[in-house]
């Protein structure tokens, strides 16, 4: 079970990412989602935004938002069990294959500490069972979001 409390400082963002549309590689927007719902601190420094599959159009909003902490949730393929969660190491993100989406997650970050220079950056990743076409997520990647969920309780 990851621990992400100790990461989370200040004025959190969270950013769920991901194509509803490809099974669990929509978990980084359920874990939004779901969050928006079950979590009570929503008012006390966290907001939740559904950035789907082309998180760089939020990139204003985050921005006019100021937050202290962004967290990125993803469905990454780091060759785990399905539904395991882990805490991706900024430094292993590279410009090319880290995600399915339109823009590197390195360039994205960087584009963001442009105007955010103190911004840290917590990446979650989900390990997904199938990024087939198709919708809802496998019950393994579900309880990986509900686990993911509990850290903002």
């Amino acid at each position: 079970m990851v621990d992400l409390t100790t990461h989370l400082t200040g004025k959190v963002v969270v950013l769920g990412i991901g194509n509803t549309l490809k099974k669990d590689d929509g978990a980084g927007v359920e874990v939004v989602n779901k969050s928006k719902i079950l979590n009570p601190k929503s008012e006390q420094g966290f907001v939740f935004i559904d950035g789907g599959s082309a998180p760089e159009n939020l990139t204003g909003e985050i921005k006019r938002l100021t937050p202290d902490t962004l967290v990125i949730v993803d469905a990454v393929d780091f060759k785990g069990q399905p539904g395991e969660v882990r805490l991706i190491d900024e430094a292993r993100v590279s410009d090319t294959g880290f995600t399915t989406h339109n823009m590197s997650m390195r360039t994205y970050i960087n584009f963001l500490r442009e105007n955010l220079p103190q911004l840290k950056v917590v990446i979650v990743g989900i390990q997904p069972k199938t990024v087939a076409f198709g919708e809802g997520l496998s019950p393994e990647v579900q309880k990986g979001v509900e686990e993911i969920c509990m850290s903002f309780i």
